[in-house]
């Protein structure tokens, strides 16, 4: 895609919560690597367009120093704007084409590339990964995403439909989902198949903005490919492969039985070559470190993740308590919204318990487990609950594993104060992005009202009555207005808004 027309019409504007260090850190303990600690990481973000990823990342770490860099000049102009009006030094955005910035040697702690690499010419991606191993130090963590084969094979015939026909008089008026649905319609009943593919790309285009579209289908340039090749790219431009940044989604404990005893059998590469066969995959968030760093600190790639390590880092959960489910409350249900997991074990329900009254906040493991545990408990028990963990993290994906404390209140302060990009987003639009680097749906208007003032000098009191002098609550009591400040916050503290 042309660089004009990247800026005329920006691809959307997202936080991904994978691609937090803190998050990435706690991976890469699973994977046995020693991560740079996140409080005070330097931080690259390439292809960072307005900063929906980094600025939140910024205002959650105020001690590390952060830089994006984009090739669209209204993206930076953009991002530098919310940055200066939300008070944020220590991050920096640069325009810069990727083959042209400058980067020393070895300078960041973490490299994130979302988005980028499927977008650019075949020919440029190994001076890209190689710009990538370049910049990471010692120890260092890159999460890089892209596209994948097989998975995609699923959505190329409707990327050259719409590529076609945008580029066709008389095909060309018709939004993507729409001509997309007019295709299936004129196919013969015996390519149900094909059919049935369109169809399920239209439905995933109705639920996203058309410049999603733009970019993900019509972009000239779009190389979806093998994890195996990408990975041979990436050895030669210098990384080693550590996992990905979403382990449930390459988890070799989710295959079946066969699969899993053939992966094992297999190289960590082919093995992952052979999941997303299996599973077939469209979108891999890969991580790699340097293969200078995995020399000297003799590591190897293990097909399995160190259950272990959940014992040295942060848990938090989505998942809350429903009814017990089984006799005498043995077997007890927790929900994800409409995800619903069955958990037997009584040490490991007593902790989705704990786990659920402290949210959005996680808790250490050796404090969780001081409060789910006997005093005087074995190793074996400690041993025991941490693989409960791992085993609701791996199937659900509702836990999340953190090495650093991202704070948030559980309750609400006298003063509450949300995070200062929140708060910018709440007043000016785009995607509210909470501390723990979710994205949170704020629809109701009250509530981004109330979001957009939560700067620390005000009580919900205070909110209620400047409330007040809003003609769209003119027909609501006092005390109508105030329960309905109080909720909003109470909203805001358990979606971790409120910091």
């Amino acid at each position: 895609m042309s660089r004009d027309l990247y800026d005329e019409r920006p691809y959307t504007e997202h936080a991904y919560a994978e691609t937090h260090p803190a998050r990435i850190a706690a991976v890469a303990r699973m994977a046995r690597w020693d991560a740079p600690p996140v409080s005070g990481a330097r931080i690259l973000e390439l292809g960072c367009g307005r900063g929906g990823n980094l600025l939140p990342m910024a205002a959650g770490l105020p001690q590390a120093t952060l830089v994006g860099v984009d090739g669209s000049t209204r993206q930076i102009d953009a991002a530098r704007c919310i940055a200066r009006e939300t008070g944020l030094s220590n991050v920096t955005f640069v325009h810069a084409r990727f083959e042209e910035m400058e980067i020393a040697e070895g300078s960041f702690d973490y490299v994130i590339c979302h988005g980028v690499l499927s977008w650019i010419p075949e020919r440029a991606r190994g001076g890209l990964l190689s710009r990538i191993a370049g910049a990471l130090r010692t120890g260092g963590v890159a999460c890089v995403s892209f596209n994948v084969l097989p998975g995609w094979y699923e959505r190329l015939a409707a990327r050259d439909w719409l590529r076609f026909s945008a580029s066709t008089p008389g095909l060309s008026s018709q939004p993507a989902p729409v001509s997309l649905r007019w295709l299936g319609e004129q196919m013969s009943p015996e390519h149900a198949d094909a059919r049935r593919r369109l169809q399920a790309v239209a439905g995933r285009l109705d639920e996203t903005s058309p410049e999603y579209a733009l970019h993900e289908y019509l972009a000239p340039e779009h190389h979806p490919l093998q994890v195996g090749a990408f990975l041979g790219e990436a050895s030669t431009a210098g990384l080693c492969y550590l996992g990905d940044a979403i382990p449930t989604t390459t988890a070799l404990e989710l295959l079946f039985p066969e699969a899993r005893e053939r992966a094992l059998s297999l190289d960590p590469v082919a093995a992952q070559q052979l999941l997303d066969f299996v599973r077939c995959t469209a979108f891999r968030r890969t991580l790699l470190v340097r293969a200078d760093a995995v020399r000297a600190a003799k590591w190897h790639a293990s097909p399995e993740l160190d259950v272990d390590a959940i014992r040295r880092l942060r848990v938090a959960s989505r998942l809350r308590p429903q009814e017990p489910g089984g006799p005498d409350g043995r077997l007890e249900s927790f929900a994800n919204g409409e995800q619903v997991v069955q958990v037997s074990d009584a040490a490991a329900r007593r902790a989705l318990h704990e786990l659920a009254s402290a949210a959005p906040r996680s808790l250490a493991f050796d404090v969780l487990a001081s409060r789910v545990l006997p005093a005087d408990a074995p190793e074996a028990a400690h041993r025991a609950l941490a693989l409960e963990l791992y085993d609701v993290w791996v199937a659900t994906g509702a836990l999340d594993l953190y090495d650093h404390d991202l704070e948030v209140h559980a309750t609400a302060p006298e003063r509450p104060v949300a995070c200062p990009v929140a708060r910018w987003h709440a007043q000016h639009g785009g995607v509210v992005t909470s501390r723990l680097h979710h994205e949170v749906l704020v629809p109701d208007a009250i509530v981004r009202w109330v979001l957009a003032r939560l700067d620390g000098t005000r009580t919900p009191g205070d909110l209620a009555r400047e409330a007040r002098s809003l003609d769209a609550n003119a027909a609501v009591t006092d005390a109508e207005l105030a329960d309905l400040v109080a909720a909003s916050v109470d909203r805001l503290v358990a979606c971790g808004l409120v910091v």
